[in-house]
């Protein structure tokens, strides 16, 4: 095979490869193509070759860009990875690939992922109801309340880590997990508890009243001291704070909360 045969080898394999490739001389000249890169562009390979790229239209100019980037071509609706490759007297190389097909399918997977995130009812650290089916346990009793007239209680339990902190290095997960099952160890069976943020639980009170629910939260209280944290946390006891709201007439779930909230933040119970 003579070197003519070689390099006819060579120029079928390059015209054919499935991404694009474009040549650009020192004066940004388009001096080579495949038939790729031309399908990208949506032109002729004749319409190209020899042109400056700042001759083109300016939706080709803006295709072949300046910045290795991945690039949204909205006109069409495709998203498109361009490379370039510089060579020593000024010469560039240009790859310009189709990955339109590779981000849908990134986009359906983290629709998917979202999707299976929102049907999840557990908190991964602490086991306990995440806040999507705390606040569903709730507003389910707010909705029974308002049918019945039941008594509901709604308290939010803020744990102070910072103070332990500043005695000593803490890492979060051991007393956030200690404080959860602490909490979830003097509740009666039927009521509820969730984590609703980071430093923070919701426990749902049903058939009980602001005089009850002050008597177990005082009970919470006392019994702090013996809550036990893992080694080497086992002397420190974390500091919770309560925001108490009951459930009066007119109450939806929203406004509980915001009442709880309110109680937390003014310094609650503590």
């Amino acid at each position: 095979m003579d070197h003519s045969e070689m390099a006819d080898i060579d120029y079928k394999l390059l015209n054919n490869l499935p991404f694009g490739l474009l040549q650009l001389d020192s004066r940004q000249h388009i001096t080579a193509l495949n038939a790729t890169l031309a399908e990208l562009l949506g032109m002729a390979p004749g319409e190209l070759l020899e042109r400056r790229v700042s001759e083109l239209p300016a939706g080709v100019q803006q295709l072949l860009g300046s910045e290795p980037q991945l690039f949204h071509d909205l006109a069409n609706q495709r998203w498109l990875r361009r490379e370039r490759f510089a060579g020593d007297a000024g010469e560039q190389l240009l790859l310009l690939v189709d990955v339109s097909e590779q981000e849908r399918l990134a986009e359906e997977n983290a629709r998917l992922r979202q999707q299976v995130d929102d049907l999840k009812l557990t908190d991964e650290l602490t086991g306990l109801a995440n806040r999507r089916a705390i606040a569903q346990a709730l507003d389910l009793h707010v909705s029974r309340s308002r049918r019945y007239q039941n008594p509901l209680s709604a308290v939010l339990v803020a744990v102070d880590l910072q103070k332990l902190a500043s005695v000593r290095p803490l890492s979060t997960d051991p007393a956030t997990l200690a404080v959860s099952r602490y909490l979830r160890d003097r509740l009666r069976w039927v009521d509820q508890i969730g984590r609703w943020d980071a430093d923070q639980f919701l426990l749902v009170l049903p058939e009980t009243s602001e005089t009850d629910a002050r008597g177990l939260l005082d009970k919470i209280v006392n019994e702090q001291g013996t809550m036990r944290l893992p080694e080497p946390y086992d002397d420190l006891r974390p500091q919770l704070t309560f925001g108490l709201a009951c459930w009066s007439k007119g109450d939806d779930m929203r406004t509980l909360l915001r009442r709880a909230n309110d109680d937390l933040q003014s310094g609650g119970t503590g």
